[in-house]
């Protein structure tokens, strides 16, 4: 059985057998680059941004989503080495950028803890324990911990080796956006963000509150239609 191989500068390289529908090497290599175009075109269409895999709460943190957009356009199967070390140094920005923001938000934390601003795990670490404390949050808690340890050793290591790829560099980027989107929904926890009231009917969570009097607010269950009338007591 006789092949035809075919390739071009931009086009990756196939088999193609003359047995089947290729007559001549001329029609293999217009099949073969009008069927890459066709799929690199698609690809473009359909291209996802990156930071569109996961559910990031950090639209408020202005300077640390900005380098996180920078990073994600750069990422590109037609980059060189050096500028997947420049995506990890912009995820590792990204991280110290966030120990910052902590730093601001409690200073009395940081002076009780001796720790430097641009101590990222060590300012991390403290604030997990102090937005998820009790025994009941221990798993969370070490969880928590090895996430933000494991995206600022990768980034590390990106930023200083020049063997790594494409999915290096995307690993990057989502251990630091899911480091801090982690902080984020942890500090949400702690403010109570988890503590809704459920449906004292059917148990939903699928609660809408309504201004009912001054002082009062009426809970209607959008699965039920239970309503019942809260007091500020209660809220």
């Amino acid at each position: 059985m006789k092949h035809i191989v075919v390739e071009g500068e931009n086009s990756p390289m196939n088999l193609y057998t003359q047995r089947e529908h290729y007559f001549s090497a001329d029609e293999a290599y217009s099949f073969h680059m009008g069927i890459t175009q066709r799929l690199t075109k698609k690809h473009q269409n359909d291209f996802k941004h990156i930071l569109d895999e996961i559910p990031l709460d950090i639209s408020h943190l202005k300077s640390i989503s900005r380098k996180l957009n920078m990073a994600s356009e750069k990422l590109s199967i037609d980059l060189e080495p050096e500028e997947f070390q420049s995506i990890g140094l912009l995820c590792r920005e990204s991280l110290i950028d966030l120990s910052k923001v902590l730093c601001e938000r409690n200073p009395e934390l940081i002076n009780e803890k001796e720790l430097k601003k641009s101590d990222l795990k060590g300012v991390a670490n403290a604030f997990i324990e102090f937005y998820i404390p009790g025994t009941q949050n221990s798993d969370l808690r070490n969880y928590s911990r090895k996430l933000v340890d494991s995206a600022w050793s990768y980034n590390s290591m990106i930023v200083h080796s020049k063997n790594k790829k494409y999915p290096d560099a995307k690993i990057a980027l989502l251990f630091t956006s899911s480091t801090i989107s982690l902080l984020e929904n942890l500090f949400f926890k702690h403010i109570g963000f988890d503590q809704e009231l459920p449906c004292s009917e059917c148990g939903s969570l699928q609660m809408e509150f309504i201004e009912f009097e001054k002082d009062k607010l009426k809970q209607v269950c959008m699965k039920c239609e239970h309503e019942e009338i809260l007091y500020p007591e209660e809220y």
